[in-house]
């Protein structure tokens, strides 16, 4: 089975790169984009340690895109933020998913058809393919971080891992 291509936008790379799990990116994907405004969003705060990782992370398995300018970008772009904008538009260029976990861009990416996994939808991924024993502790430890995932997502998600 070949593993899909990615845009990623910077909520789940800030988590997974909170959680030194960003080797799964390259574990679950064959190729992995990121548009530039993602990419400053992400790595701006060089004093973050997250930031750092990102940086060196995206340099050496990403490729990264200039930003696209056409009629989607700004449709879209009454009701999202740059980045989410610029990955949605990238992912929908590349015909390929995104990376997302705002509930906004995922419903804007669902009306265009644009396949979309959270941060969460990748941890089980990872742990359906052994790559993580256990999804309980990175999501306790996102919840430490104050990354936002709602309570019921949670529970439903670790039932289904039967954790």
């Amino acid at each position: 089975m070949t593993k899909p291509i990615i845009v990623a936008d910077a909520s789940p790379l800030i988590a997974l790169a909170k959680l030194e799990k960003l080797e799964l990116l390259h574990e679950l994907f064959s190729d992995l984009h990121v548009p530039e405004t993602v990419l400053l969003e992400v790595t701006v705060a060089q004093s973050r340690t997250d930031a750092r990782l990102l940086k060196s992370y995206i340099a050496a398995n990403f490729t990264v895109h200039s930003t696209l300018e056409n009629p989607f970008t700004q449709e879209i772009g009454r009701i999202l933020d740059d980045g989410e904008i610029q990955a949605l538009a990238l992912a929908r260029q590349l015909d390929c998913g995104v990376l997302i976990d705002e509930l906004r861009g995922r419903k804007v990416a669902q009306r265009y058809d644009i396949k979309t996994v959270g941060v969460l939808g990748l941890l089980m991924q990872s742990k359906q393919q052994g790559l993580v024993s256990h999804i309980t502790p990175l999501i306790t430890q996102l919840q430490a971080e104050n990354y936002r995932l709602s309570s019921r997502l949670i529970e439903s998600v670790l039932e289904r891992m039967g954790e």
